[in-house]
């Protein structure tokens, strides 16, 4: 049986626990300074610290052109996962079995690229654009509320 002296075995402990004490990152590459929710929440920040293993959302909106709506992209909205290191059903084995994968192949980040899709062109309409029978619908309305 193989002893150490406790000064090896708090070291040892210790680096077991800093290994532990940060999950993986989640990286935000946002080139167009959109509007991000993650998970429902605005942020502007550009790094998630961890939070939990699974599935996350980011939504996304595009930004304001000077005080004005940017018809041109669409708003979007993805799934990032972040992977177990380990299965969870293996209990009493999986904080060994994640320290141990740390150890060797370091911490896995991940990275959500918010890229928003172009709006179709036939979806596109002029900001200034007035239907054709305007003074008609106008004319009308004026006489409903006369008449009330």
């Amino acid at each position: 049986m193989v002893t150490f002296p406790p000064a090896r075995r708090v070291g040892l402990l210790g680096l077991c626990a800093f290994a532990a004490c940060t999950g993986p990152v989640t990286h935000i590459d946002n080139p167009g300074a959109h509007r991000v929710f993650v998970d429902g929440l605005e942020t502007d920040a550009q790094e998630l610290a961890f939070r939990y293993y699974g599935t996350t959302r980011w939504d996304a909106m595009p930004t304001d052109k000077a005080g004005k709506p940017d018809w041109k992209l669409l708003p979007a909205s993805q799934q990032v996962e972040q992977p177990w290191p380990a299965s969870p059903w293996l209990f009493p084995l999986d904080l060994p079995l994640e320290l141990v994968q740390r150890v060797f192949s370091g911490r896995e980040d991940t990275t959500a690229k918010i890229t928003l899709p172009a709006t179709p062109p036939e979806l596109l309409v002029e900001p200034e654009a007035r239907p054709p029978d305007l003074g008609h619908f106008t004319a009308r309305a004026q006489q409903a509320r006369i008449s009330r």
